[in-house]
């Protein structure tokens, strides 16, 4: 009796969970569907004339959305005790002009018309009988052949399923068309003031969102609902190496998350060959590292007194062995080798083949969802677009006025836009190479004081380390703020068109942004400090060079920290701070009866989740082309890039996942045919890793100066003798007395006194045993530091290598 009784307890709690949390996704009435919320907040410390305006505003918009046959509901009872939630909801009629004006595409018929050779059936047949570890687990859904909505089909009984009005369109449709709705609606006389976005902005409602379809942690042994499916199969991190529901995705979150996450499984995908090349690149490094003449030269303890090295800095650094670099050299060799020469020509046709593939996956997905030709035929003008825009132009196609903006204004416009985007690209620049400066001054600065000499190479990084974050973070608050004022100043008539110009803009910010300081590590660092005697200086202090074990390895070393530091911190980001947010909304929230049985209500379980930010997918894209720009741009000073990004994308697509489906508000579906300018971007970034590899290989990488001197100036072939032919001997000033060298670089005398291992008489270049000198990187002459002979061969060849290289990989 005691398990009858418990059993049936368990029961009815069970139905009573199922039935309240159906019951908070429609009115009171239990009928009508909750498609929309809008929630606003009375604040009672405001003044009276203003909660009076914004009760004003609210009260003209509802009036007019009722005008426009939407129904609602108003609820005043909340956890918070201030929220009150306005549910909205668009009865058949409403939703059917919806549908018709939209152009939506519903369901006609199922397709059968895919057609399958007797291979392919076979194969399907052995696929279907053994079930594959990757799979999803869920069902296919059923293709349809689909058509615009018309009324005069519905009549007709043309769609499937049109008689059952409450479940006809899906909840994601019917909340695209409130949306619609809300968006074009005004709020006041003044026509040019519409959509519920303004009203947000202004304070006269807290937020306004579509509902998630029930809980997220329904039990597996419970009945599910369509969120909780994609909770249990796909938003958690056991399900890392499955197939993403693409299907069920697009039909919850509508065809451009679906879309984006689409894009993000091919990428992830391609990923695999590329992290594996990279890791047999990097092991083949480990191999030949142990038989490296060059490193050997370097940490080999006979030739400690050989390599003696001028000091880096002025006054406040010393001479130094080369050995002292043995670790360096070493850990160079491992990403500075011939292998990853191969892997940098890999991982510029990985980028062409990984596009195409991307173009062709993303054609064949977007005729399965129906939306292939979506801008071109289906796509509606934007409500401020028509609001705002008041020239009128007959459409030559439907015969119909439509607003419009003449071609000399959007040129106009576009101009005065890319004059305020390079303005504030070469403000970045600027902040960039004031760092620079400020770097070296206050090195100078410090070292002229004894007392605190010792400690400005570590001041120096500190602070200028700091002010670029915080620089870099405050123009990056205003470029976003001016951004969204071009954007929107330059009237784009359509969402797609608005949406690729914001991107544009905002990527050519944050490529200067991430790149900017890999870029001079790459390419300018060391390549204009000058040489003994005759040093380039800034603001009174010689410029930046690179260490004793050379620039690739402090190119890979800023890579890797740049990189993986990145998608540590935005993983970290993306997880926890729509927590917090989520925490910041609830924390007033009291229950001061614990024995209330009172259910909290979809709307208000939703309305504290965090809300996808106005950018909608941008940061989304944008992290992961700036990981697809490490990838490629710079592939030939860290091979191992693939690998970590592979690893940061399996965790990321679940992350993404699980913050979409349980941190997040339910975005408004959205449809897309493709990933818009993204695609532009990434192929542009595509054909700049050519460039950008080729001159690494070429100016950075020792891979041309080791293989001329091997063929050029080698007596036995080989790389023996190579860290000897490259270090250049300081030219000096001599004035013997009693064995002392005057140094001019610091005017100080010193004595450089270097004995041959083995042997008793003093190093010297110039013939005599009295004198030696300091040795420092680079082909030039002892005697007056012009480039040697060797140094117009590597230029040349370097520059043929450019040549070559761009010419075989962009032909591709």
């Amino acid at each position: 009796m005691a398990c009858r009784h418990a059993l049936l307890i368990y029961c009815v709690n069970v139905f009573t969970i199922v039935l309240v949390s159906l019951q908070t996704l429609f009115f009171r009435d239990g009928e009508r569907r909750v498609d929309y919320v809008m929630v606003y907040q009375v604040y009672e410390d405001e003044e009276q004339e203003w909660r009076d305006k914004r009760e004003q505003k609210r009260q003209d918009f509802i009036d007019r959305l009722k005008k426009e046959g939407l129904e609602f509901e108003e609820d005043r009872e909340s956890f918070d005790k201030k929220s009150i939630f306005i549910k909205v909801h668009a009865p058949w009629k409403t939703l059917t002009r919806e549908a018709e004006a939209l152009l939506l595409k519903m369901p006609a018929e199922k397709n059968d018309f895919v057609r399958k050779t007797t291979w392919e059936k076979m194969i399907e047949n052995m696929r279907c009988s053994v079930k594959s570890p990757f799979d999803h687990g869920l069902d296919a859904m059923q293709e349809y052949i689909s058509l615009p909505f018309t009324k005069a089909d519905e009549k007709k009984n043309k769609f499937i399923g049109v008689e059952n009005h409450d479940t006809f369109f899906t909840p994601a449709q019917r909340s695209r068309m409130v949306n619609s709705i809300l968006s074009r609606t005004p709020y006041s006389r003044d026509s040019t003031k519409v959509g519920y976005e303004r009203l947000i902005g202004n304070k006269s409602f807290e937020a306004a969102y579509p509902l998630h379809e029930g809980k997220c942690d329904v039990p597996q042994d419970e009945e599910q609902n369509s969120r909780s499916v994609l909770r249990h199969v796909w938003a958690r991190w056991g399900a890392w190496y499955k197939r993403q529901p693409l299907d069920y995705i697009r039909h919850y979150f509508g065809e451009k998350i679906g879309i984006y996450f689409c894009w993000l499984g091919v990428y992830t995908t391609f990923l695999w060959p590329a992290a594996a090349v990279g890791l047999l690149v990097f092991i083949i490094g480990c191999g030949l590292s142990g038989d490296d003449i060059p490193s050997q030269d370097i940490c080999n303890d006979v030739n400690e007194t050989v390599f003696y090295m001028c000091p880096p800095c002025d006054v406040s650094c010393d001479f130094f062995f080369l050995r002292e670099a043995c670790y360096y050299a070493q850990a160079a060799f491992l990403f500075d080798n011939g292998a990853t020469v191969f892997f940098a020509a890999f991982m510029c046709v990985w980028a062409v083949f990984f596009l195409e593939y991307w173009k062709r996956t993303e054609i064949r997905q977007a005729y399965r969802w129906d939306v292939l030709g979506y801008e071109e035929q289906e796509e509606q003008p934007r409500a401020v677009f028509e609001a705002t825009v008041k020239t009128k132009k007959e459409n030559p196609v439907t015969g119909r006025l439509e607003s419009y903006v003449p071609s000399f204004v959007k040129s106009g416009k576009l101009c005065r836009a890319v004059a305020v985007v390079i303005f504030f690209i070469m403000i970045v620049v600027a902040a960039v190479i004031s760092i620079v400066v400020y770097r070296v001054a206050i090195t100078a600065a410090m070292n002229k004081n004894d007392a605190v000499r010792p400690y400005s190479s570590i001041t120096s990084s500190l602070t200028s380390a700091i002010i670029q974050v915080a620089i870099i973070t405050i123009l990056d608050k205003v470029y976003q703020k001016v951004a969204v004022v071009l954007t929107d100043w330059e009237m784009h008539r359509t969402q797609t068109e608005h949406e690729d110009s914001f991107t544009f803009k905002m990527f050519l910010f944050q490529f200067v942004n991430y790149y900017s300081s890999v870029f001079y590590i790459a390419f300018f660092k060391g390549k204009f400090d000058g040489y003994p005697y005759n040093y380039n200086e800034l603001a009174g202090a010689r410029l930046d060079q690179c260490g004793a074990g050379g620039c690739m390895i402090e190119l890979t070393q800023q890579l890797a920290i740049i990189m993986v530091g990145k998608q540590v911190v935005n993983n970290c980001v993306e997880l926890i701070i729509p927590k917090l947010k989520a925490w910041w909304r609830r924390r007033d929230t009291k229950d001061e009866d614990p024995d209330d049985e009172k259910c909290i209500q979809r709307w208000e379980e939703d309305y504290d989740l965090a809300d996808l930010n106005q950018y909608g997918l941008f940061a989304e894209y944008l992290e992961m082309v700036i990981q697809y720009g490490f990838i490629t741009l710079f592939v030939a000073a860290f091979p191992l890039a693939p690998l970590f990004a592979l690893l940061n994308n399996i965790i990321e697509i679940r992350l993404d996942a699980y913050k979409f489906i349980t941190t997040l508000r339910r975005p408004v579906a959205v449809r897309a045919q493709d990933i818009g300018i993204w695609y532009s971007i990434l192929d542009g970034v595509a054909k700049l890793s050519v460039v950008t590899n080729a001159f690494i290989i070429a100016v950075t990488s020792e891979f041309i100066p080791r293989l001329l001197y091997i063929y050029a100036e080698s007596p036995d072939g080989s790389l023996r003798g190579y860290v000897n032919y490259t270090l250049a001997y300081a030219p000096i000033l001599e004035d013997f007395d009693g064995g002392s060298v005057h140094n001019a670089i610091y005017d100080t005398v010193a004595v450089h006194q270097l004995k041959v291992p083995g042997g008793d008489e003093l190093y010297n270049i110039h013939g005599n045993t009295s004198s030696s000198t300091c040795r420092y990187r680079g082909f030039r002459e002892p005697t007056d530091g012009s480039p040697t002979k060797f140094w117009w061969e590597y230029l040349t060849t370097a520059l043929a290598f450019v040549i070559v290289f761009e010419v075989c990989l962009l032909s591709c």
